[in-house]
């Protein structure tokens, strides 16, 4: 067990090594933390310094529920208020649900963000088999190299994952796996690592 986690933490600084050099940042907080997180992490006064953000939020495969859905509300509420509108942000999920819920946008159209929340699943207009690959190819593509470019993980344990929804046909098959850049591969054992991390230090401690 120990060896595992030895590898585990072994990818992740690996793979720290290389988001590092995309340039973009990847920070993780849990849902509940989703509010204290921005408020202290997102400051008004700070409109000086750009932000491109991609939120990666953890989704069952039966959509948000009511109790979470109050949760991302307020806090991108609250993000709409702290950033400018010269600042972007994107909402993909990842679990049970895979794919972009809104498109880079500006923080300040909150009521597009509010319907995406509210309708997240009819928001994903393609569903994809790994949400967190999908995040860094979009935030690579995405990328404004004026901006500081951050993808937020937002774990959400109590989603659960259940099996992965992908409505992708059979004609669209090819577009959906080259829709998938070979460098956001070392970006996405990243972010698998940082999940797992709560479990590794369970281990190492028995």
């Amino acid at each position: 067990m120990k060896e595992i986690a030895t590898l585990l933490f072994l990818l992740l600084f690996i793979a720290i090594g290389n988001s590092q050099e995309s340039k973009i940042e990847t920070q993780s907080v849990s849902l509940e933390n989703l509010i204290p997180f921005i408020a202290e992490n997102y400051n008004s006064q700070e409109s000086a310094t750009l932000h491109n953000i991609t939120f990666l939020i953890q989704v069952g495969n039966t959509s948000i529920s009511n109790d979470d859905k109050v949760i991302l509300k307020q806090a991108f509420k609250l993000l709409s208020k702290r950033l400018t509108k010269n600042d972007s942000i994107s909402i993909i999920s990842y679990s049970g649900i895979n794919g972009v819920a809104l498109e880079k946008s500006s923080p300040k159209k909150i009521k597009s963000i509010l319907h995406a929340i509210n309708n997240f699943m009819p928001s994903i207009k393609e569903f994809h088999n790994d949400g967190i690959e999908l995040a860094y190819t979009y935030a690579n593509q995405n990328y404004n190299e004026t901006a500081v470019n951050t993808i937020i993980m937002v774990r959400n344990p109590t989603a659960g994952s259940g099996t992965a929804i992908n409505q992708t046909t059979a004609a669209d098959t090819e577009t959906a796996a080259t829709s998938i850049a070979p460098k956001s591969k070392n970006n996405a054992v990243l972010l698998t690592a940082i999940t797992l991390l709560p479990e590794i230090i369970s281990i190492i401690k028995d």
